[in-house]
């Protein structure tokens, strides 16, 4: 089923957020696989990434954690566990 809501975007960017400074991402069967928090830190502002419960990282910018967790949440339907077996 196609999702026709708003314009058609690479998976990344469908993430919603939702209180501000959090983002959550869906999977295609339009469960919550992962999430996207801002957090305040010693070292500045960074985003929290975790794919279902657990933590997969930290980053800078809001397009790598998207980048990091869309990979994540592709990987999990591929055997071998990721693109090209990795």
């Amino acid at each position: 089923m196609r999702d026709d809501v708003g314009p058609r975007w690479h998976p990344q960017l469908l993430a919603h957020e939702s209180p501000p400074g959090h983002w959550a991402m869906l999977d295609s069967r339009h469960a919550v696989a992962g999430e996207i928090e801002l957090r305040r830190t010693e070292d500045g502002l960074r985003y929290r990434v975790e794919h279902r419960g657990e933590v997969i990282g930290w980053a800078v910018s809001l397009r790598i954690a998207t980048e990091r967790l869309h990979r994540r949440i592709i990987s999990e339907g591929v055997p071998g566990g990721g693109i090209n077996g990795r």
